[in-house]
């Protein structure tokens, strides 16, 4: 090198590339998730396996029952909460973004489900039996009594129904962007000939 002369400058090195080669220059602090991700994730880990736990111990209850046949509504519900616990605990590996199509078909179910859900009389073994006339699956939260009785909304049933159904919508939610996907090309390695 030529005396006075400068050095060359350094060439950037990217973030990934500095992570292969133990290269930290290209390493900046803002990669960390930051402080709402980590309460996201750190929230829905937490839903998740609250779900979970409350799903599985409410299903060997309801296959326990000793009264007759267990409610379907009430077995199903329990077993969508497991379902959509174990989804949200396997969501980050499952799901990548979801894209327009994934959010507009889990909010179509979510939405299409709790209304036609909500539409027909019914005659489940839960909720609000003191009415004649009682809408909402998996649980009732809407009824009023005959002819033209005031309507009561049971707001805790009302809540567990749009859990429900939000749960669908979020099985929808991965199940298309899993249809979407693009497919995976395996890394094909070069093999190395050694000349002797």
């Amino acid at each position: 090198m030529v005396r006075g002369a400068t050095k060359p400058p350094v060439p950037p090195v990217s973030p990934q590339a500095g992570r292969v080669c133990g290269d930290t220059r290209g390493v900046e602090e803002d990669e960390a998730p930051g402080l709402w991700t980590s309460f996201g994730t750190a929230l829905r880990l937490i839903v998740g396996w609250f779900c979970v736990a409350i799903g599985v111990l409410n299903l060997l209850v309801g296959v326990d029952w000793t009264g007759g046949d267990p409610d379907t509504a009430y077995v199903t519900f329990h077993g969508m909460l497991v379902v959509g616990g174990l989804l949200l605990l396997s969501l980050s590996r499952l799901v990548r973004r979801p894209g327009t199509i994934g959010y507009l078909a889990g909010g179509l179910v979510a939405a299409a489900g709790l209304l036609v859900g909500s539409i027909p009389v019914n005659n489940t073994v839960c909720c609000m039996t003191g009415f004649a006339i009682r809408h909402g699956w998996p649980f009732t939260f809407l009824a009023r009594d005959e002819p033209a009785g005031r309507w009561h909304v049971d707001s805790q049933h009302l809540l567990a129904d749009l859990l429900f159904w939000g749960y669908a919508g979020l099985i929808a939610m991965a199940t298309v962007r899993r249809a979407h996907a693009e497919p995976r090309v395996p890394r094909v390695r070069e093999r190395q000939h050694v000349d002797d």
